[in-house]
């Protein structure tokens, strides 16, 4: 009963939104909007791969290989009423050269919203919480690197104010259900230069999210935001494959096994870390991150601090768990803050007002070296030594890893398993400590500027570490110019390196030229 009490004064809170903070509110007539967008992008590589920002955190339109190009067609558009209704949607063709992830359609969807909710099905891009996009290296749970996963969503896309406690509190979030469509990828990569093979093909997608924003900006110029956001891959079907060296593919013993996809595993997965039918493991890949951010507001001036931290399954998200001894007693394990919470993107934002030629500044630490040990050692006397910890971020015994056509979903500073030139589906370091510098601006009216710089360590994984640690460093610096209304065109170059001191990314150095336009036709 005292659960259902606060669940429905939740709800009742929601209704009490400030209509001044609701989607479609204050429109005094039939509004509607419609753009076209086309863009060309051509890249050229010297290197074993192409430059990392030269390949990441683009939605999955970026260049794995050395070279490669693609024409890009878009249209979007949304209409709103009086009432507060919004319907929008969204169609986006990629027609490219081989080697890019995803497929034809980059995105296609439909949004109904009413006020502060909204519905979306299709595909569409998403961008990582509380982050800037161009400036940062990507949030840990989602970063917008990867391509759009198509899913029905439900949310509350933006920040809205509770009209309770005297309106200083906001929330927004969402909950998705989708499917990965890259299982002919996986296939193939796995199948393309090993004798043996284990994968998952047709992985599911759920995710869900939930952030509550403490202050009012135009009363006290601080404000803090707290949120979890969780993500999941279940379903789909395993595959192990053994052939003997030079047999073809007909000469092979191939296996496979189908997971729980019914509509039992939807709502097992909806839970955290909850066993989804007999798979056995928490939720199929359960993992996501804990977001704290404070920001400063002072006129046109805002500051940003943030911390995000990762957690690959139930004792990374709390640094906590109970486990039971001999005696089968429930003993309370603590990971220690080192080995856990010091885990995380830490980052720092600066934005200025209009004028300056820095438009903003970005400036992040990413650690992944803990992920609760390498090993357990219980303090009980008659268990000498439990096997714990090793929480390999990114990776799972059954879904090889948190990626999407080789991306990583998350942050692309983790080495994307679509660098792996032996096929490997996983990542081949996710124990790393790195630095990350973002700075853009603008020179007069037409011309805009961004570099973006990264260096680090990488030590390898806790069950296959690197003889030698690997240092990494990748650049990108970036000019477009933005042509007179009249014309409305867009041209950008962007340069980019890597020196590595081992073969994880490659010494590479690359150039893209982008051609883009805009028309406004609503």
């Amino acid at each position: 009963m005292r659960n259902g009490k606060i669940v429905l004064g939740a709800l009742v809170s929601l209704l009490m939104l400030n209509p001044s903070d609701a989607m479609g509110q204050g429109r005094d007539r039939y509004e509607q909007s419609f753009d076209y967008r086309f863009q060309t992008v051509a890249g050229l590589a010297d290197g074993p791969n192409n430059a990392l920002w030269l390949n990441s955190n683009r939605q999955g339109l970026g260049f794995p290989e050395t070279s490669g190009a693609f024409l890009r067609f878009a249209a979007d558009g949304a209409v709103w009423t009086r009432g507060g209704f919004q319907l929008g949607y969204g169609a986006d063709a990629v027609v490219a050269t081989d080697g890019m992830s995803g497929n034809l359609i980059h995105q296609l969807y439909a949004d109904l919203g009413y006020r502060w909710i909204r519905a979306s099905v299709g595909k569409k891009e998403y961008w990582g919480e509380l982050k800037n996009n161009q400036l940062s290296s990507g949030g840990l749970t989602w970063s917008g690197n990867s391509a759009p996963i198509p899913q029905v969503r439900v949310e509350i896309p933006e920040f809205v104010r509770l009209g309770i406690l005297g309106g200083w509190f906001s929330v927004k979030g969402h909950i998705g259900y989708g499917w990965y469509t890259d299982g002919q990828w996986r296939t193939d990569q796995a199948m393309k230069y090993s004798q043996t093979a284990s994968f998952t093909e047709g992985l599911l997608h759920h995710s869900k999210a939930g952030f509550l924003r403490i202050g009012d900006a135009d009363r006290f110029p601080l404000e803090v935001t707290v949120g979890l956001e969780m993500y999941n891959q279940f379903g789909g079907t395993g595959h192990n494959v053994m052939r003997a060296v030079g047999e073809s593919k007909q000469n092979q013993l191939f296996e496979y096994y189908e997971f729980p996809d019914g509509l039992s595993a939807y709502i097992e997965a909806l839970l955290p870390f909850n066993g989804v039918g007999d798979q056995g493991d928490d939720n199929g890949n359960s993992l996501g991150s804990w977001h704290v951010a404070a920001d400063l507001l002072l006129g046109d001036w805002k500051a940003r601090a943030y911390y995000e931290h990762f957690f690959e399954d139930h004792s990374s998200m709390l640094g906590i768990e109970y486990k039971n001894n001999l005696y089968g007693q429930k003993e309370f394990v603590s990971y220690g803050f080192r080995q856990n919470w010091m885990d995380g993107l830490y980052g720092l934002e600066l934005q200025t007002p209009d004028g300056f030629p820095v438009r903003g500044v970005v400036l992040e630490l990413f650690n992944s070296r803990g992920m609760c040990g390498p090993v357990y050692r219980y303090t009980n006397p008659v268990i000498l030594e439990g096997v714990d910890g090793r929480d390999g971020m990114y990776t799972n015994k059954i879904y090889n890893s948190y990626s999407n056509y080789g991306y990583s979903n998350g942050s692309p500073l983790l080495v994307s398993p679509v660098y792996n030139a032996d096929g490997d589906l996983r990542f081949k370091s996710n124990r790393a400590l790195i630095y990350h510098l973002g700075v853009n601006g603008s020179i007069g009216k037409h011309l805009d500027w961004r570099v973006l710089l990264t260096t680090g360590k990488h030590w390898g994984t806790y069950e296959d570490p690197f003889n030698k640690v690997e240092r990494i460093t990748s650049g990108m610096a970036e000019v477009i110019y933005r042509m007179d209304a009249a014309y409305g065109w867009n041209v950008g170059v962007a340069l980019g390196a890597d020196n590595d001191s081992g073969t994880l990314l490659g010494d590479n150095k690359g150039i893209m030229i982008t051609l883009s336009k805009i028309w406004n036709v609503l």
